[in-house]
C-alpha cells in the first residue's frame, strides 16, 4: 500500500488486560505499512509477555514514567510518521489510513478525537464531546490548550525540529499532561490537524472510578500547572534511568523483542 511507514508507540504500565486488543485494533486495519512498539515500563504483571504475541517490538524497562516510556519507544521507531497511542484504547478501523492521507496532504502532526469504549452512559459521551470542542478550538488557535491526546502523530522531520534540549520529545519531569505539552509545541511549529474523520475508542476507567466531575476539575488544574499534581499517586517524581529498582545506582537496561 502506498504511503508512509507509521510506527505506533504504546506505553504500557500493567496493561495486560488491554494491550493485546489495542495492538490488534491497529493490525486489523486496512493500512498495512505499520510498526507496533509496546514499551512495558516497570510492569509487575505479564504485560510484556502478552504484548510479545502481537507487537512488532516489545521494549521492557525497569524505569517507571509515561514520558520516559514514550521517549524510549520513539528512539526505536523506524517510521516516517510516529504515533503515540494509549494502551487501554482501540483504534477505529480507518484511523491509520486517515493519518496516511493527511501525511500526503502535507499535514505533519495532529491528534484524533476520542470516544468512550467502555461506558455507554451520557456523561461519558458528554465528556468526550467537550474534549472535542476544546480540540477543535485549538486547531485554529495554536496558542490554545488542546486537551489531552490519547492518539498523537507527528512526522520525523517535525520531531527533530521540536525536540527538547536533551534530544527527547516528552518532558520526563512531568507525570501528567506530557501530551498536552508536546501538542502545544507541535501546533506552533507544524501543520496541525485534529482528526474527526476517525477516532480512538478509549477506556473511561479512571473517570468511572473517580467521577467525571472530579477528573474534569483535576485535568483543568493540571493543564494550567502540570507540575502541581492533585492526585496522591502522582506526587512522586518519575524514577530516573540511573536509579532503578531498589534505589541501586545502575544504568538502565532494556529488553527488546523484534
Amino acid at each position: 500500500m502506498d504511503g508512509p511507514l507509521i510506527s505506533v508507540v504504546l506505553p504500557a504500565y500493567n496493561e495486560r488486560d488491554y494491550i493485546a486488543d489495542a495492538v490488534n485494533s491497529l493490525r486489523q486495519q486496512g493500512y498495512d505499512k505499520l510498526e507496533t512498539i509496546v514499551v512495558a515500563n516497570a510492569c509487575t504483571d505479564n504485560t510484556a509477555n502478552v504484548a510479545k504475541s502481537v507487537a512488532d517490538q516489545v521494549i521492557e524497562t525497569p524505569v517507571k514514567g509515561i514520558s520516559h516510556a514514550k521517549n524510549l519507544g520513539y528512539s526505536f521507531a523506524n517510521g516516517d510518521v510516529v504515533a503515540f497511542m494509549d494502551a487501554d484504547s482501540l483504534a477505529a478501523p480507518n484511523l491509520l489510513e486517515t493519518v496516511a492521507q493527511l501525511y500526503k496532504q502535507g499535514y505533519n502532526c495532529g491528534k484524533a478525537k476520542i470516544r468512550p469504549s467502555d461506558d455507554p452512559r451520557l456523561r461519558a459521551l458528554l465528556f468526550t464531546w467537550y474534549s472535542e470542542l476544546i480540540s477543535r478550538r485549538a486547531e485554529h488557535n495554536s496558542g490554545a490548550t488542546s486537551g489531552a491526546g490519547a492518539f498523537i502523530f507527528l512526522t520525523r522531520d517535525l520531531g527533530k525540529r521540536i525536540e527538547l534540549p536533551d534530544g527527547t520529545l516528552f518532558r520526563e519531569d512531568l507525570m501528567v499532561m506530557e501530551d498536552v505539552d508536546l501538542l502545544g509545541r507541535m501546533a506552533k511549529a507544524g501543520k496541525y490537524k485534529f482528526i474527526t474523520e476517525s477516532c480512538l475508542y478509549t477506556s473511561m476507567r479512571r473517570f468511572i472510578e473517580e467521577g467525571y466531575f472530579k477528573c474534569l476539575i483535576e485535568d483543568t488544574i493540571h493543564c494550567a500547572n502540570p507540575v502541581g499534581k492533585t492526585r496522591a499517586r502522582w506526587n512522586q517524581k518519575p524514577q530516573p534511568a540511573e536509579q532503578v529498582s531498589g534505589g541501586a545506582q545502575q544504568s538502565e537496561f532494556v529488553t527488546i523483542k523484534k
